[in-house]
């Protein structure tokens, strides 16, 4: 595990290939690049803690670009970072109930987050985006209702989490770019990025699908999870065309204050429309419009014939 003095330390995640091992105790890789941050390049690491490598097999690691070689922290064998279907058979997943995962992952400011601690006496939102994102309705419109929820919730009491789905393009760097536009206060929003292994994992585990269809574009499910202070999670939203109003009243409530129960119920109302019409917030809404008009004319059919039983009662 990385020691506690490296909180402080301009962590990047990265992948390379081990060209060759030194006597004493370094690696010579070629990394992948970091966009805004490592150029792709073959150079000479120490390896911390010490661990087996083997020349030709691929790594994941944290470099640590403040040391003289720079040193990779708690590298991995791994494969290049793949998105896909999650895997549900090699992980135990993520439902309400269930404790945050392991996973040492990095901030937008290059810090060391440990997730299933950092957030610990906090009630977290947590979910999944990537900022090369094209469609204006998903991972955009997700970090913009962030920015909303930002501003009704307390930081010393809550904490939002965006974990990237791209861990090879989005560096810390780039997602410190991204958290200054849409305005994220990191005293309460973190944006995390971690070893492509390790966001295949937690994909794995929260259950969300993640499909390449371009260089730089992925089609992917979304869900939210509030988590408790406690670290178990809550309450999971099965779509990402949730109502921040909703979530900030559920969030509230988790978190054992007082909260708009109707907006609850919207909440989970809308989140299971959706969720029943296959991810898709229009067909919800048009599904939940159509069942209230078949409720209310159920309704006023049913008044209208005790009204006319009444009546030829009377006649």
């Amino acid at each position: 595990m990385l020691a506690a003095l490296l909180l402080a330390a301009s962590l990047v995640p990265i992948h390379g290939t081990v060209l060759a091992v030194q006597h004493d105790g370094t690696a010579i890789l070629r990394n992948d690049a970091a966009p805004e941050m490592l150029a792709s390049q073959t150079r000479r690491y120490r390896i911390s803690p010490r661990t087996p490598l083997v020349a030709g097999t691929g790594v994941d690691g944290f470099a640590d670009l403040t040391t003289t070689p720079w040193t990779l922290r708690d590298a991995v064998p791994a494969g290049p970072f793949v998105p896909g279907l999650p895997n549900p058979g090699r992980v135990i997943g993520v439902d309400v109930g269930s404790p945050l995962p392991a996973a040492q992952l990095v901030d937008q400011a290059g810090r060391l987050v440990v997730l299933q601690r950092a957030f610990r006496d906090k009630t977290l939102l947590l979910t999944f985006v990537f900022t090369r994102c094209p469609d204006r309705t998903l991972c955009p419109a997700i970090s913009g209702k962030y920015a909303y929820v930002q501003s009704h919730l307390d930081p010393a009491h809550f904490a939002l989490v965006e974990i990237t789905l791209d861990p090879p393009y989005d560096s810390p760097r780039i997602l410190a770019d991204y958290a200054r536009s849409y305005g994220a206060n990191p005293a309460i929003w973190s944006l995390l990025t971690g070893e492509g292994s390790t966001i295949q994992r937690l994909l794995d585990e929260f259950g969300i699908d993640s499909m390449r269809v371009s260089a730089s574009n992925f089609i992917h499910s979304d869900r939210l999870f509030i988590v408790a202070a406690n670290g178990r999670v809550a309450y999971v939203v099965e779509s990402g065309a949730w109502d921040p109003d909703g979530v900030i009243a559920e969030a509230r409530s988790v978190g054992g204050l007082a909260s708009n129960p109707f907006e609850r119920f919207k909440l989970s109302l809308v989140a299971d429309a959706v969720a029943f019409c296959g991810g898709s917030q229009w067909a919800g809404i048009v599904l939940l419009e159509l069942s209230l008009f078949v409720i209310i004319a159920a309704f006023v059919a049913a008044g209208l014939w005790l009204v006319a039983r009444m009546l030829w009662g009377k006649a």
